[in-house]
């Protein structure tokens, strides 16, 4: 098991909602109805700063995703008396991509209508039907500039027969070389009646694409082929679009972790055998931020082999989950020599690289340790 590298805020004064959001992740029923009437206030009436600011300094991760949840719930909350509800979300797609040749993915889809269809077919967004699509791929640093009192007024919108916000696409460029893993979003919105129950609001299927995954994956390939490229969109299920940028980034990480495993583990095999795997967490130097695990490849047999990935923590990451993602790749992959370190590390090696081959985690190991 390895420890939980970071380092969590404690503001000058004890938050009222962070209070609130211990007590009902408690279970306290009259704390929970008590956060969701202060978190409406604090969404209508102060800016996107102070929203951030509440999210920076929680306490926990278990905090931080209670509060973030709660928030993609409020997003879409209709006025007393309204009968329609717009759930604004996005589509999570995590696109591996290889060429031989400099290639351009376009920022967006030439055909979103045959998507939509799709989408239809499978009831990917429920019983709903009234539902719009937009054609862009959004980056995620689109997503992250969307405050939540934005997101608000546009829900206001559509629920009036508005227009929906027109957000800009990202194209990017695939380099020649080994596979890229990058992170876009389809963003939409449905229209239903406030009693018809959400399939995307909190997402506790998130990532569960079932039967329509795969033909997803095919109709978003056909639309984005070009000549000598090799393109895999891989979507995930719709989730709330103030949750997308989150379950997003988790996704690609995954999966660049896993095409970092199989290209990694084939190239020690074909050298030196199966290698040495040291788990280690990290965290920045002072006023730099940043934590994450370290997972480091290396061999006795060749001691230049060194290899490494380096999976980053954001505060609402459940470090559970991710240790237990990272060991099940590795048990799939049958690397069974593998240790973790118990105590967080500095940011760089004695040699000042950041990746731990065996000998450097038997010298920390035995290395006295200071409290």
């Amino acid at each position: 098991m390895l420890p939980d590298p970071r380092a969590w805020r404690t503001p000058d004064a004890d938050s009222h909602l962070h209070k609130l959001a211990a007590a009902s992740l408690n279970g306290d029923v009259a704390a929970r109805a008590s956060l969701k009437l202060e978190l409406d206030a604090l969404l209508e009436s102060a800016s996107s700063d102070a929203v951030r600011v509440l999210l920076r300094d929680a306490p926990s991760a278990d905090c931080y995703r209670h509060l973030q949840q709660a928030i993609a719930k409020l997003v879409n909350k209709p006025e007393r008396g309204e009968a329609l509800i717009a759930r604004l979300f996005a589509i999570p797609l995590v696109i591996v991509a290889g060429t031989k040749k400099q290639t351009v993915i376009a920022d967006a889809l030439p055909d979103i209508a045959a998507v939509s269809a799709l989408l239809e077919q499978h009831g990917v967004l429920g019983a709903g039907r009234n539902f719009g699509l937009g054609n862009a791929l959004c980056s995620m640093e689109t997503l992250d500039c969307l405050a939540p009192r934005l997101l608000r007024q546009w829900a206001a919108q559509l629920r009036t027969g508005g227009a929906p916000l027109e957000l800009a696409g990202s194209a990017f460029d695939v380099a020649p070389g080994r596979e890229q893993v990058v992170l876009r979003f389809l963003v939409g919105a449905s229209v239903v009646p406030a009693h018809v129950p959400s399939v995307i609001e909190s997402g506790p299927n998130i990532g569960n694409v079932g039967k329509w995954g795969i033909p997803m994956t095919q109709l978003l390939a056909q639309q984005l082929a070009q000549p000598g490229l090799d393109i895999l969109p891989i979507p995930r299920a719709p989730v709330s679009i103030y949750l997308a940028a989150d379950v997003g980034r988790s996704a690609q990480v995954e999966l660049a972790f896993s095409l970092f495993l199989s290209n990694a583990v084939r190239q020690f095999r074909l050298a030196v055998g199966d290698p040495a795997v040291v788990l280690s967490a990290h965290r920045g130097n002072e006023g730099e931020g940043g934590a994450e695990y370290r997972v480091s490849l290396s061999s006795v047999f060749d001691e230049s082999m060194l290899e490494g990935f380096r999976w980053p923590l954001y505060p609402g990451d459940d470090h559970i989950e991710i240790i237990n993602k990272i060991n099940s790749l590795l048990d799939e992959c049958r690397l069974n020599d593998r240790r973790a370190l118990a105590l967080v590390a500095a940011d760089l090696n004695v040699r000042g690289g950041r990746f731990l081959s065996g000998r450097d985690f038997d010298q920390l190991e035995a290395a006295p340790r200071t409290h």
